[in-house]
């Protein structure tokens, strides 16, 4: 674990409430119940709505279908909320985009639209930092500066939709919480901000195209289950051994694999949707044969997808990434036993834009 990296607790990243002075991060309910909106119709707030999170409006007097006077109440005492933009950087083939955004408190947060001919993908940040030590993270050796409201959240969304606009995109894309943090260990901003994506009068993306991905909290793994945002989940395993994982992820030891898996079946089971195992693949560590088959097998059994990851070196890690031909064998290995097995292309690595690389150590230039 990075000397900066600590264990979390209840008390540490608590996120701030939605400013009294900003307008992204409230739901339809709440834009109705604002002052500004007492007696006026009540679809008054679904455009308002509609203003801040499809049409990506960064002023009051650009919602141009509300009354005048309406407008010039909301003016004078909200702001929007966006993030600043800070740098971006580019990857020479165009397959990635990384933002680096500053909060209203001086911090910094890193957000990434991903490219490919089939789809876009929005790469979203849930902390500002992270507290769990995974090895192979950048964003761990950053220590937890603080959780991400929902507006934030959602300010990162809008910034890169913006992005996406200026680049020729449009359609369908993907969203997932594998940006910066753990999206679970801040879970009532994190489920606040998917009921305002997933709202017709919010962003309205289906739920279906939301992945989170977590490192293995089972309670609140359960816990999202119950609530059934029928969103995908993602496990960060990257491990078929406990002693292999706790290296790896600091985490284990409080929740082992054993504590795990029994919160993916409950997830599977109550919400229909089939887990992914998240496998970042590490030479001489977590690729051997032997892996393959206990990866496979857990797959088989409990019915999950799983994602392999070529590790993507970054100037805060000495692990290095399995051979390309090792990791074709550990592929191959899986595929008589487990169901789905792909192999994650990643994009962005030279611009630090990859999975497992976002660090406001590193911004881009």
């Amino acid at each position: 674990m990075s000397a900066k990296s600590h264990s979390p607790s209840a008390h540490q990243g608590a996120p701030p409430q939605v400013s009294p002075g900003e307008l992204l991060g409230r739901s339809v309910a709440e834009l109705a119940a604002l002052p500004e909106l007492r007696g006026e119709p009540a679809f008054r707030a679904r455009q308002l709505a509609i203003w801040l999170y499809r049409r990506g409006a960064s002023e009051a007097a650009a919602m141009t279908d509300l009354p005048g006077r309406l407008r010039e109440r909301l003016a004078a005492r909200y702001t929007i909320g966006r993030l600043a933009p800070v740098a971006e950087a580019r990857a020479r083939d165009a397959s990635a985009v990384k933002l680096l955004l500053a909060t209203r408190d001086g911090l910094r947060v890193e957000a990434v639209l991903l490219r490919t001919a089939r789809r876009d993908t929005l790469c979203i940040s849930s902390q500002i930092g992270c507290a769990y030590g995974c090895r192979f993270c950048a964003t761990a050796a950053m220590g937890l500066a603080r959780n991400l409201g929902r507006g934030e959240i959602l300010a990162q969304v809008l910034a890169l939709q913006a992005e996406r606009a200026r680049l020729g995109g449009e359609g369908l894309f993907n969203l997932v919480f594998m940006g910066m943090g753990e999206p679970l260990a801040n879970y009532e901003e994190l489920v606040g901000a998917i009921r305002i994506l997933t709202d017709d009068h919010g962003v309205g993306i289906g739920r279906r195209r939301i992945t989170v991905s977590t490192v293995g909290l089972p309670h609140a793994v359960r816990r999202l289950g119950r609530e059934d945002p029928a969103v995908r989940l993602a496990l960060s395993l990257n491990a078929t051994e406990n002693a292999t994982r706790s290296q790896l992820m600091p985490i284990n030891r409080r929740f082992p694999i054993e504590a795990l898996l029994p919160a993916v079946a409950d997830y599977r089971a109550r919400t229909g949707q089939r887990v992914t195992f998240e496998y970042v693949l590490l030479a001489g560590v977590n690729d051997r044969r032997a892996d393959a088959e206990r990866l496979a097998a857990w797959a088989r059994r409990y019915d999950c997808k799983v994602n392999l990851i070529r590790f993507n070196p970054h100037p805060l890690s000495r692990l290095r990434p399995t051979p390309p031909e090792r990791v074709e064998a550990f592929r191959e290995t899986m595929l008589p036993i487990s169901p789905t097995v792909t192999l994650r292309e990643s994009l962005g690595e030279e611009i630090l834009a990859a999975c497992g690389q976002l660090s406001t150590a590193y911004p881009p230039e």
